[in-house]
């Protein structure tokens, strides 16, 4: 069979590009129908992306607090602990010349009198101790001497030069210096 088409060629032209031009129409509504819903989609996750800032944001305020508190209590904690030490050391240094004179009384004896005495404290609350002393005879002076080599309180004991002199009734009087260093532990 055989087709004869009466109508002129640019009806079928203006038709085709009609079609054309829908097409053009319908594929533009599509990617604009997907563009908006990939819009959709990063709208909905920015929103929940603010939504768990906003939460992490208020946990960590949270933590924030405690952990400042913490820091406070360990201030604290460090200021008690150096006051604690400083109380310690008071307390050890003080009673060092309490329990020395005790102790050194007990090595000295009857015969001999001290006439000067200097101590100096060293870090360790240990005390080094220079005497000027007399003596009525040289047996008081090695008395003292071997009591304070004797005690486990006292070390480095050196005597030095011993001068003779007599006093106003024809008796000797020996002087003379010590010196040791005295630590008593407790």
């Amino acid at each position: 069979m055989i087709k004869i088409n009466l109508l002129p060629r640019e009806i079928y032209a203006d038709k085709a590009r009609r079609q054309l031009a829908s097409l053009g129409v319908g594929i533009g509504v599509l990617i604009a129908a997907v563009l908006l819903g990939f819009y959709g989609l990063l709208k909905k996750k920015e929103i929940s992306l603010v939504k768990q800032l906003s939460e992490a944001r208020m946990e960590e305020t949270k933590y924030q607090a405690i952990a400042n508190e913490v820091k406070q209590l360990e201030d604290k904690k460090a200021a008690l602990s150096n006051r604690y030490d400083v109380i310690q050391r008071l307390v050890t240094g003080t009673l060092v010349y309490p329990k020395f004179f005790e102790d050194f009384m007990s090595l000295l004896p009857s015969d001999v009198w001290i006439a000067t005495l200097n101590t100096t404290t060293d870090p360790s609350y240990g005390l080094m101790i220079q005497t000027n002393a007399s003596a009525l005879s040289t047996f008081a002076i090695a008395d003292w001497l071997t009591n304070l080599q004797s005690s486990p309180l006292c070390s480095d004991v050196r005597l030095g030069a011993i001068s003779v002199t007599e006093d106003g009734e024809g008796r000797s009087v020996f002087t003379f210096q010590m010196n040791f260093t005295y630590r008593r532990s407790g």
